[in-house]
């Protein structure tokens, strides 16, 4: 068994958090993932970034995650991943027209 199984096998709901803290703190070494703020966010690590809004996968105006090496970059909306880069370009002028007309009706 894994030390992220033993932590996840853990009844008590406070020891359980404070496990995983030290867990991704100490051997993970990615203290970004856990204060993530609801709205946006960038975590960059050393291979790639990864773009979330709400936490879970999300960009509008490039790949959500973007690798600095050879490997494909990914895109997402709103968690759902995009195969058809095409099809994703469709999707996130929708939603930016949307927004740009929600704002434009408030001025």
């Amino acid at each position: 068994m894994t030390d992220y199984e033993k932590i996840e096998s853990l009844k008590n709901g406070d020891e359980k958090d404070q496990k995983f803290l030290d867990y991704y703190t100490n051997v993970i070494k990615v203290n970004d993932w856990l204060n993530i703020p609801l709205q946006n966010s960038i975590i960059n690590f050393s291979n790639r970034s990864e773009y979330k809004k709400n936490n879970k996968y999300h960009r509008l105006n490039g790949p959500a995650i973007e690798f600095k090496n050879n490997e494909k970059d990914l895109y997402y909306i709103n968690g759902e991943k995009f195969d058809d880069l095409e099809l994703w370009k469709k999707e996130a002028t929708k939603i930016l027209r949307r927004v740009k007309l929600k704002k434009l009706n408030h001025l």
